[in-house]
């Protein structure tokens, strides 16, 4: 082989792997290449943040007084149709489109999204209430529009008050227990009993009346009357004399001397005579006076009806009290009493025991003197009060008061009737509110 045959042979073996990746087609392409961003444009998002309600405490229901508050999120960036308006969402109160009061507010706005919110109230209808969102009233700029979204929200609006029934059961002890039942789940009331979410129940010691309100979880209310006539495990007896005499007395709230305002007399209450039964020792009751004679300051008289002394005004002082230890205790209608005042005050010709000052018939034919002011108390107890309100003629009926408080029109402006009770001190507020209905008028109870 020659020199040059030798040569060609190495070159040959040399580029041989060249000569493999030689295209001998006609065209020849390039693969690499550089891939463009394609941007997907999503539709308009309503979505439902978070549900408040006002009832608090009880916020999966509500009635025609609470306020029901959505935060709403609207996520799109190139909104050109926002129909987000009262006028366009649909409020629904189980199967039925409501009418309802719609209060809607931008709270914040980026690029993106859109947050508002949106209060609902004067919901008057019953069942559970959620809000239709409708298709269409978002659009962005691709005419996309977003999808409808009926939002539950499981707040079940009720405004219907619940139905209760109570009675009375006598219990050991002479007391008496007060059930009251309803239809439906009931809120606790102040310490009375709750059981199975529908029943209410109380120990009751001596007679009581006054109403109370029912409510239920959402926020409907019944009134109840308490009406305790058969325990007497407590007992205050109290007569009033005005005049009319007495032959019996009266108990537990009830109205010492209700003729007087039956027949719009101007008779004034010239002695009260009161006493305790039952678990409170009769230790425990102090009293006090304020007592407007005709014969003035520093003056005394004797009582027709016991021969006791009594006194032009406070008595016995503005700080002190009367007791069943003090001197004016007596018998009467065959119960060791305590007296306040005394009979005698508008007896024509009666005179005070200081000085001879009859009263004129003219004047006693008035009536104008009596007892113008009271105050009662317990002494160390510390699950009941006393409360007590008084009578004006031409005045009508004053505010309760209560536990040593003093009750007076002014000193001389006497009453001519009155009413009493020992309540618990839990039921105090509900009786006192109860007896404060009447200020001003003639009403018998």
């Amino acid at each position: 082989m020659n020199k040059k045959l030798c040569i060609l042979f190495v070159l040959f073996f040399i580029f041989l792997p060249c000569f493999y990746y030689i295209s001998f087609s006609k065209y020849s392409f390039d693969y690499s290449f550089c891939a463009s961003k394609i941007m997907i444009d999503q539709k308009p998002k309503i979505e439902v943040l978070s549900v408040t309600n006002t009832n608090t405490g009880y916020e999966k229901y509500a009635n025609h007084t609470h306020k029901i508050t959505l935060t709403v999120k609207i996520t799109e960036k190139n909104i050109t149709t926002n129909h987000f308006h009262r006028d366009y969402i649909n409020v629904f109160v189980g199967d039925s489109k409501v009418s309802s009061t719609i209060d809607i507010h931008l709270v914040s706005s980026t690029h993106e999204e859109l947050v508002y919110s949106m209060s609902i109230s004067d919901l008057t209808s019953n069942g559970y209430l959620s809000i239709y969102f409708p298709e269409g009233i978002i659009e962005d700029s691709s005419s996309q529009t977003n999808t409808a979204l009926h939002f539950h929200t499981n707040i079940l609006i009720d405004n219907i008050s619940p139905q209760a029934s109570g009675q009375e059961i006598s219990i050991e002890n002479n007391q008496s227990k007060y059930v009251i039942d309803c239809d439906e789940n009931i809120r606790p009331f102040g310490n009375w009993d709750l059981s199975n979410n529908r029943s209410l129940s109380k120990i009751f010691s001596s007679p009581i009346y006054y109403p109370i309100s029912v409510t239920d979880y959402a926020g409907n209310e019944t009134e109840v009357f308490i009406d305790i006539k058969n325990a007497t495990d407590i007992m205050l007896y109290y007569a009033n004399y005005n005049t009319y005499r007495f032959s019996k007395f009266d108990s537990n709230g009830q109205i010492s001397g209700k003729q007087a305002i039956i027949d719009s007399t101007n008779y004034k209450s010239e002695m009260i005579i009161l006493h305790l039964e039952g678990a409170i020792s009769q230790d425990d009751l102090q009293a006090r006076v304020f007592d407007y004679t005709y014969w003035g300051e520093n003056t005394r008289a004797v009582c027709d009806y016991s021969e006791i002394d009594y006194f032009y005004g406070y008595s016995p002082s503005p700080s002190s009290w009367y007791d069943m230890h003090s001197q004016n205790v007596i018998r009467c209608l065959g119960k060791i009493s305590l007296q306040l005042g005394g009979q005698g005050h508008n007896i024509a010709n009666n005179s005070c025991s200081v000085a001879y000052n009859p009263i004129p018939k003219e004047i006693a034919d008035k009536n104008l003197y009596g007892l113008s002011g009271i105050a009662l108390n317990l002494k160390d107890v510390n699950d009941y009060s006393i409360i007590y309100q008084l009578y004006v003629p031409n005045v009508g009926w004053l505010k309760a008061t209560s536990d040593g408080e003093e009750s007076t029109y002014s000193h001389d402006k006497p009453f001519s009737a009155i009413r009493i009770n020992i309540v618990p001190k839990s039921e105090k507020q509900y009786i006192l509110k109860y007896w404060n209905q009447f200020i001003g008028t003639n009403t018998i109870f």
